[in-house]
Protein backbone atom coordinates (compact mmCIF):
# COMPACT_ATOMS: atom_id res chain seq x y z
CA UNK A 1 0.00 0.00 0.00
CA UNK A 2 3.07 2.51 0.92
CA UNK A 3 4.42 1.46 -2.38
CA UNK A 4 1.77 2.57 -4.38
CA UNK A 5 1.06 6.11 -2.64
CA UNK A 6 4.86 6.49 -3.10
CA UNK A 7 4.46 5.46 -6.84
CA UNK A 8 0.99 7.66 -6.97
CA UNK A 9 3.01 10.80 -5.42
CA UNK A 10 5.94 10.58 -7.64
CA UNK A 11 3.57 10.21 -10.61
CA UNK A 12 1.88 13.00 -9.89
CA UNK A 13 5.08 15.44 -8.91
CA UNK A 14 6.33 14.59 -12.35
CA UNK A 15 2.84 15.33 -14.02
CA UNK A 16 3.11 18.83 -12.16
CA UNK A 17 6.75 19.22 -13.29
CA UNK A 18 6.11 18.68 -17.08
CA UNK A 19 3.44 21.10 -16.37
CA UNK A 20 5.52 23.48 -14.97
CA UNK A 21 8.15 23.41 -18.02
CA UNK A 22 5.34 23.24 -20.53
CA UNK A 23 4.68 26.69 -19.34
CA UNK A 24 7.73 27.91 -18.95
CA UNK A 25 8.84 26.75 -22.67
CA UNK A 26 5.55 28.48 -23.82
CA UNK A 27 6.20 31.47 -22.26
CA UNK A 28 10.24 31.58 -23.49
CA UNK A 29 8.89 30.93 -26.86
CA UNK A 30 6.14 34.04 -26.53
CA UNK A 31 9.20 36.36 -25.59
CA UNK A 32 11.68 34.88 -27.76
CA UNK A 33 9.19 34.88 -30.72
CA UNK A 34 11.44 37.58 -32.55
CA UNK A 35 15.04 35.62 -32.69
CA UNK A 36 13.25 31.85 -32.71
CA UNK A 37 10.92 32.64 -34.92
CA UNK A 38 13.46 33.49 -38.20
CA UNK A 39 15.41 30.51 -36.90
CA UNK A 40 12.89 28.10 -37.31
CA UNK A 41 11.97 28.89 -40.69
CA UNK A 42 15.03 28.72 -41.21
CA UNK A 43 15.60 25.37 -39.84
CA UNK A 44 12.28 24.34 -41.91
CA UNK A 45 13.40 25.81 -45.28
CA UNK A 46 16.82 23.67 -44.36
CA UNK A 47 14.78 20.37 -44.27
CA UNK A 48 13.03 20.91 -47.69
CA UNK A 49 15.85 22.24 -49.05
CA UNK A 50 18.43 19.89 -48.02
CA UNK A 51 17.79 17.08 -50.63
CA UNK A 52 18.09 19.06 -53.85
CA UNK A 53 21.13 20.43 -52.21
CA UNK A 54 22.18 16.56 -51.72
CA UNK A 55 21.49 15.47 -55.13
CA UNK A 56 23.47 18.60 -56.91
CA UNK A 57 26.63 17.15 -54.52
CA UNK A 58 26.17 13.78 -55.83
CA UNK A 59 26.44 14.85 -59.55
CA UNK A 60 29.92 16.74 -58.45
CA UNK A 61 28.80 20.23 -57.17
CA UNK A 62 30.09 21.62 -53.64
CA UNK A 63 27.85 21.81 -50.57
CA UNK A 64 28.31 25.21 -50.88
CA UNK A 65 27.74 26.13 -54.22
CA UNK A 66 24.63 24.10 -54.65
CA UNK A 67 23.39 25.40 -51.12
CA UNK A 68 23.56 28.77 -52.83
CA UNK A 69 21.97 27.72 -55.99
CA UNK A 70 19.50 26.16 -54.34
CA UNK A 71 18.51 28.79 -51.74
CA UNK A 72 18.98 32.28 -54.34
CA UNK A 73 17.17 30.30 -57.09
CA UNK A 74 14.21 29.75 -54.91
CA UNK A 75 14.37 33.04 -53.63
CA UNK A 76 14.17 34.67 -57.62
CA UNK A 77 11.79 32.31 -58.53
CA UNK A 78 9.76 33.83 -55.61
CA UNK A 79 10.68 37.78 -55.83
CA UNK A 80 10.00 37.17 -59.79
CA UNK A 81 6.34 35.89 -58.96
CA UNK A 82 5.81 38.64 -56.08
CA UNK A 83 7.17 41.55 -58.81
CA UNK A 84 4.50 40.30 -61.64
CA UNK A 85 1.73 40.95 -58.73
CA UNK A 86 3.21 43.75 -56.77
CA UNK A 87 1.86 46.55 -59.25
CA UNK A 88 -2.19 45.03 -58.69
CA UNK A 89 -1.63 44.20 -55.02
CA UNK A 90 -0.46 47.87 -54.54
CA UNK A 91 -3.32 49.08 -56.61
CA UNK A 92 -5.29 47.10 -54.26
CA UNK A 93 -3.88 48.60 -50.78
CA UNK A 94 -3.60 52.10 -52.31
CA UNK A 95 -7.39 52.01 -52.40
CA UNK A 96 -8.30 50.30 -49.56
CA UNK A 97 -9.76 53.13 -47.07
CA UNK A 98 -12.12 53.95 -50.49
CA UNK A 99 -12.49 50.29 -50.75
CA UNK A 100 -13.72 50.36 -47.10
CA UNK A 101 -15.79 53.20 -47.16
CA UNK A 102 -17.63 52.03 -50.25
CA UNK A 103 -18.31 48.31 -48.09
CA UNK A 104 -19.58 50.38 -45.50
CA UNK A 105 -22.03 52.46 -47.54
CA UNK A 106 -23.11 48.95 -49.11
CA UNK A 107 -23.12 47.08 -45.55
CA UNK A 108 -25.54 49.89 -43.93
CA UNK A 109 -27.68 49.82 -47.12
CA UNK A 110 -28.06 45.90 -46.88
CA UNK A 111 -28.62 46.41 -43.01
CA UNK A 112 -30.77 49.22 -42.73
CA UNK A 113 -34.23 48.01 -41.35
CA UNK A 114 -31.84 47.05 -38.36
CA UNK A 115 -29.86 49.98 -38.38
CA UNK A 116 -33.19 52.58 -38.10
CA UNK A 117 -33.98 49.92 -35.00
CA UNK A 118 -30.75 50.53 -33.32
CA UNK A 119 -31.08 54.35 -33.98
CA UNK A 120 -34.11 54.18 -32.04
CA UNK A 121 -33.35 52.41 -29.01
CA UNK A 122 -29.62 54.88 -28.59
CA UNK A 123 -32.30 58.01 -28.93
CA UNK A 124 -33.96 56.20 -26.16
CA UNK A 125 -31.03 55.37 -24.43
CA UNK A 126 -29.34 59.03 -24.53
CA UNK A 127 -32.42 60.92 -23.23
CA UNK A 128 -32.46 58.71 -20.02
CA UNK A 129 -28.62 59.31 -19.38
CA UNK A 130 -28.39 63.27 -20.02
CA UNK A 131 -25.22 64.54 -18.79
CA UNK A 132 -22.78 62.43 -19.88
CA UNK A 133 -19.18 63.64 -19.83
CA UNK A 134 -17.01 64.30 -23.36
CA UNK A 135 -15.34 61.72 -24.41
CA UNK A 136 -11.36 61.90 -25.63
CA UNK A 137 -10.44 59.90 -28.75
CA UNK A 138 -6.89 59.09 -28.88
CA UNK A 139 -5.81 59.25 -32.95
CA UNK A 140 -4.03 55.58 -33.91
CA UNK A 141 -1.45 55.38 -36.60
CA UNK A 142 -2.77 55.40 -39.96
CA UNK A 143 -3.13 52.02 -42.50
CA UNK A 144 -0.11 53.49 -44.87
CA UNK A 145 2.18 53.88 -41.36
CA UNK A 146 1.11 50.47 -40.02
CA UNK A 147 1.90 48.64 -43.27
CA UNK A 148 5.42 50.30 -43.70
CA UNK A 149 6.32 49.37 -40.26
CA UNK A 150 5.11 45.87 -41.03
CA UNK A 151 7.16 46.00 -44.59
CA UNK A 152 10.08 46.77 -43.22
CA UNK A 153 10.02 44.25 -40.22
CA UNK A 154 8.46 41.71 -42.62
CA UNK A 155 11.79 42.58 -45.28
CA UNK A 156 14.47 42.25 -42.18
CA UNK A 157 12.73 38.67 -41.24
CA UNK A 158 13.02 37.33 -44.97
CA UNK A 159 16.62 38.25 -44.64
CA UNK A 160 17.99 36.89 -41.78
CA UNK A 161 16.15 33.36 -43.07
CA UNK A 162 17.27 33.73 -46.42
CA UNK A 163 20.93 33.87 -45.00
CA UNK A 164 20.42 31.45 -42.05
CA UNK A 165 18.75 29.17 -44.42
CA UNK A 166 21.91 28.62 -46.64
CA UNK A 167 24.00 28.46 -43.89
CA UNK A 168 22.42 25.84 -42.60
CA UNK A 169 22.27 23.99 -45.69
CA UNK A 170 25.80 24.71 -46.30
CA UNK A 171 26.77 23.19 -42.43
CA UNK A 172 24.28 20.41 -42.73
CA UNK A 173 27.16 17.47 -43.13
CA UNK A 174 29.69 18.90 -40.84
CA UNK A 175 26.76 19.45 -38.36
CA UNK A 176 25.65 15.28 -39.49
CA UNK A 177 29.32 14.18 -38.81
CA UNK A 178 29.86 16.01 -35.53
CA UNK A 179 26.50 14.50 -34.02
CA UNK A 180 27.96 11.50 -35.01
CA UNK A 181 30.82 11.68 -33.13
CA UNK A 182 29.25 12.93 -30.20
CA UNK A 183 26.55 9.81 -30.40
CA UNK A 184 29.24 7.50 -30.48
CA UNK A 185 27.79 4.24 -31.34
CA UNK A 186 27.19 2.93 -34.97
CA UNK A 187 23.36 1.80 -33.74
CA UNK A 188 22.86 5.34 -32.61
CA UNK A 189 24.23 7.28 -35.61
CA UNK A 190 22.13 4.62 -37.78
CA UNK A 191 18.92 5.46 -35.54
CA UNK A 192 19.88 9.62 -35.61
CA UNK A 193 20.28 9.66 -40.04
CA UNK A 194 16.59 7.56 -39.82
CA UNK A 195 15.03 10.47 -37.99
CA UNK A 196 16.49 13.05 -39.93
CA UNK A 197 15.09 11.13 -43.62
CA UNK A 198 11.54 10.56 -41.36
CA UNK A 199 11.48 14.39 -40.58
CA UNK A 200 12.43 15.43 -44.30
CA UNK A 201 10.32 12.71 -46.22
CA UNK A 202 7.32 13.75 -44.00
CA UNK A 203 7.55 17.67 -44.55
CA UNK A 204 8.77 17.58 -47.56
CA UNK A 205 5.32 15.35 -48.29
CA UNK A 206 3.34 17.91 -46.22
CA UNK A 207 4.61 20.88 -48.66
CA UNK A 208 4.10 19.00 -51.46
CA UNK A 209 0.17 18.12 -50.97
CA UNK A 210 -0.92 21.25 -49.17
CA UNK A 211 0.94 22.90 -52.45
CA UNK A 212 -1.27 20.68 -54.49
CA UNK A 213 -4.92 21.33 -52.71
CA UNK A 214 -3.38 25.06 -52.42
CA UNK A 215 -2.67 25.13 -55.98
CA UNK A 216 -6.53 23.28 -56.69
CA UNK A 217 -8.21 26.35 -54.45
CA UNK A 218 -6.36 29.14 -56.07
CA UNK A 219 -7.58 27.96 -59.29
CA UNK A 220 -10.61 27.05 -58.83
CA UNK A 221 -11.12 30.59 -56.72
CA UNK A 222 -9.85 32.36 -59.96
CA UNK A 223 -11.60 30.52 -62.48
CA UNK A 224 -15.09 30.92 -60.38
CA UNK A 225 -14.90 34.98 -60.04
CA UNK A 226 -13.42 35.40 -63.38
CA UNK A 227 -16.72 33.65 -64.63
CA UNK A 228 -19.07 35.43 -62.36
CA UNK A 229 -17.32 38.50 -63.62
CA UNK A 230 -15.13 40.06 -60.07
CA UNK A 231 -12.33 42.41 -60.92
CA UNK A 232 -8.70 40.99 -59.80
CA UNK A 233 -10.08 37.18 -59.93
CA UNK A 234 -6.39 36.36 -60.49
CA UNK A 235 -4.98 38.48 -57.50
CA UNK A 236 -7.79 36.87 -55.07
CA UNK A 237 -7.12 33.78 -56.57
CA UNK A 238 -3.58 33.97 -55.52
CA UNK A 239 -4.45 35.45 -52.11
CA UNK A 240 -6.63 32.47 -51.72
CA UNK A 241 -4.16 29.75 -52.52
CA UNK A 242 -1.69 31.32 -49.82
CA UNK A 243 -3.47 31.83 -47.52
CA UNK A 244 -4.80 27.66 -47.57
CA UNK A 245 -2.06 26.85 -46.22
CA UNK A 246 -2.84 28.47 -42.87
CA UNK A 247 -5.50 25.50 -41.92
CA UNK A 248 -9.22 26.51 -41.18
CA UNK A 249 -8.21 30.37 -40.83
CA UNK A 250 -6.90 30.88 -44.01
CA UNK A 251 -10.22 29.79 -45.91
CA UNK A 252 -12.31 32.28 -43.56
CA UNK A 253 -9.81 35.31 -44.58
CA UNK A 254 -10.30 34.66 -48.20
CA UNK A 255 -13.79 34.43 -47.74
CA UNK A 256 -14.22 37.79 -45.79
CA UNK A 257 -11.51 39.44 -48.93
CA UNK A 258 -13.85 37.93 -51.52
CA UNK A 259 -16.68 38.87 -50.00
CA UNK A 260 -15.35 42.88 -49.36
CA UNK A 261 -14.19 42.87 -53.29
CA UNK A 262 -18.14 41.52 -54.19
CA UNK A 263 -19.77 44.40 -52.24
CA UNK A 264 -17.46 47.29 -54.35
CA UNK A 265 -18.05 45.54 -57.58
CA UNK A 266 -21.38 44.36 -57.47
CA UNK A 267 -24.53 46.16 -56.59
CA UNK A 268 -26.84 42.92 -56.56
CA UNK A 269 -26.93 41.33 -52.74
CA UNK A 270 -27.35 37.99 -55.13
CA UNK A 271 -24.22 38.17 -57.04
CA UNK A 272 -22.03 38.97 -53.39
CA UNK A 273 -23.49 35.70 -51.50
CA UNK A 274 -23.21 33.84 -55.03
CA UNK A 275 -19.50 34.87 -54.60
CA UNK A 276 -18.95 34.32 -51.14
CA UNK A 277 -20.78 31.05 -51.69
CA UNK A 278 -18.69 29.62 -54.14
CA UNK A 279 -15.46 30.35 -51.98
CA UNK A 280 -16.73 28.63 -48.83
CA UNK A 281 -18.05 25.74 -51.14
CA UNK A 282 -14.54 25.45 -52.76
CA UNK A 283 -12.89 25.60 -49.52
CA UNK A 284 -15.41 22.83 -47.86
CA UNK A 285 -14.98 20.53 -50.71
CA UNK A 286 -10.92 21.00 -50.60
CA UNK A 287 -11.14 20.71 -46.55
CA UNK A 288 -13.71 18.01 -46.13
CA UNK A 289 -13.17 15.45 -49.29
CA UNK A 290 -9.70 16.46 -50.74
CA UNK A 291 -7.34 16.93 -48.15
CA UNK A 292 -8.76 14.68 -45.22
CA UNK A 293 -7.79 11.73 -47.95
CA UNK A 294 -5.22 12.81 -49.02
CA UNK A 295 -3.39 13.69 -45.50
CA UNK A 296 -4.94 10.57 -44.18
CA UNK A 297 -3.15 8.82 -46.42
CA UNK A 298 0.32 10.17 -46.43
CA UNK A 299 0.85 12.27 -42.86
CA UNK A 300 0.72 11.07 -39.30
CA UNK A 301 -1.90 13.50 -37.84
CA UNK A 302 -5.61 13.20 -37.21
CA UNK A 303 -7.36 16.29 -37.25
CA UNK A 304 -7.99 16.77 -33.84
CA UNK A 305 -4.07 17.78 -33.28
CA UNK A 306 -3.56 19.76 -36.39
CA UNK A 307 -6.49 21.65 -35.14
CA UNK A 308 -4.68 21.98 -31.60
CA UNK A 309 -1.52 22.74 -33.04
CA UNK A 310 -2.71 25.42 -35.22
CA UNK A 311 -4.24 26.97 -31.66
CA UNK A 312 -1.24 26.78 -30.08
CA UNK A 313 1.40 27.60 -32.63
CA UNK A 314 -0.99 31.08 -33.61
CA UNK A 315 -1.33 32.17 -30.50
CA UNK A 316 2.39 31.93 -29.53
CA UNK A 317 3.65 33.41 -32.81
CA UNK A 318 0.79 34.89 -34.27
CA UNK A 319 -0.27 34.03 -37.83
CA UNK A 320 3.18 33.01 -38.71
CA UNK A 321 3.18 30.43 -36.51
CA UNK A 322 -0.21 28.97 -37.31
CA UNK A 323 1.47 28.77 -41.37
CA UNK A 324 4.01 26.64 -39.19
CA UNK A 325 1.42 24.71 -36.96
CA UNK A 326 1.78 21.18 -38.87
CA UNK A 327 5.40 21.21 -40.04
CA UNK A 328 6.04 21.44 -36.62
CA UNK A 329 3.78 18.98 -35.21
CA UNK A 330 4.97 16.45 -37.73
CA UNK A 331 8.75 16.78 -36.91
CA UNK A 332 7.67 16.43 -33.15
CA UNK A 333 5.45 13.21 -33.69
CA UNK A 334 8.25 11.52 -35.67
CA UNK A 335 10.71 12.13 -32.54
CA UNK A 336 8.29 11.49 -30.24
CA UNK A 337 7.39 8.40 -32.08
CA UNK A 338 11.28 7.25 -31.58
CA UNK A 339 11.35 7.85 -28.04
CA UNK A 340 10.23 5.77 -25.31
CA UNK A 341 8.62 7.69 -22.95
CA UNK A 342 6.69 10.43 -25.35
CA UNK A 343 5.70 7.71 -27.80
CA UNK A 344 2.27 7.75 -26.05
CA UNK A 345 1.98 11.09 -27.30
CA UNK A 346 3.06 10.60 -30.49
CA UNK A 347 0.14 7.54 -30.49
CA UNK A 348 -2.22 10.84 -29.18
CA UNK A 349 -0.88 12.89 -32.53
CA UNK A 350 -0.85 9.87 -35.18
CA UNK A 351 -3.86 9.29 -37.46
Amino acid sequence: MAASTQGNGRSIERALLTGIFLILLTGALRLGAGLLLPVAIACLFALLLDHPVRVLRKIGIPTALGAALVVFGTMGVLVTGGVRLAAPAAEWVEGAPATLRQVQTRVRTILRPLQRAADRVEQATESATPGQPPTVQIKTPGLMERISGSTAQIVATAITVVFLTYFLLAMLPVFRVKLAALIGTRSGVRSMEELLSEIELQMSRYILLNTLTSLGVGLATWGFLAALGLPRALLLGVVAFFLNFIPYAGALVTTALVGIAALVAFDETGRVLLAMGGCVAINLLEGNLVTPHLMGKHLPLNPVAIFVSLLYWGWVWGPVGALLAVPITVMLQVIFARVERLRPVAVLLDS
